[in-house]
């Protein structure tokens, strides 16, 4: 077995993600359209992005974001709409290069639902990340009570693993008086992905 040394930054970007869609570092010029799509009770329900969503935390996502490709820990990204530049998701893995795996995540805004982004954007990401950045092991977690979020794990060839009990805050992220609810546990290796 081929042992591969962990990514070292800046890391490369994925490419062609699909037809209009492209994945890329968020700008500051993105910010105004981050903070908008952010401000979806389905977003701050089930992801764990600040409530409410300032300019403040769109600046902090696209620090972020750059921090993690240029000191490889992780690829933070949006989903842009090839034909018009607007930002209509958003797709990241964080890099664990202690054990050569990532956790990845999405939101997709409203009214680009339904249309196979979260999926499409995914896929391109996961490809990346076991061909280029060498994981061997993906997590994605989802609330139980998210349907969409568990349909697109499926699609992608994920294993569910688990069910971690009322783990998972629902929303908005920060507040500790939210209901809790059980979240789905899965994981994909290289070789599995659809």
């Amino acid at each position: 077995m081929t042992r591969r040394t962990p990514p070292k930054g800046p890391l490369a970007l994925p490419q062609h993600p699909a037809a209009h869609l492209d994945l890329r570092v968020p700008t500051l010029d993105d910010v105004p359209r981050i903070v908008q799509v952010c401000q979806d009770p389905e977003i701050q329900r089930f992801t764990r992005v600040p409530s409410p969503y300032t300019e403040e935390d769109g600046r902090a996502f696209v620090a972020f974001a750059a921090a993690g490709a240029e000191e490889a820990t992780g690829l933070h990204l949006v989903v842009v709409d090839t034909d018009t530049d607007r930002v209509i998701g958003a797709v990241g893995v964080g890099i664990d290069r202690r054990d050569a795996s990532g956790e990845i995540g999405y939101w997709v805004a409203p009214e680009a639902r339904r249309r196979g982004v979260a999926v499409a954007a995914c896929r391109t990401l996961l490809t990346h990340a076991f061909e280029v950045l060498g994981l061997g092991y993906v997590a994605l977690w989802a609330a139980a009570a998210n349907p969409a979020s568990n349909a697109v794990a499926t699609r992608l060839g994920f294993t569910h693993e688990g069910t971690a009990r009322r783990g998972m805050l629902l929303g908005p992220t920060g507040n500790w008086s939210a209901p809790r609810g059980d979240a789905n546990l899965w994981g994909l290796r290289p070789g599995e992905l659809r």
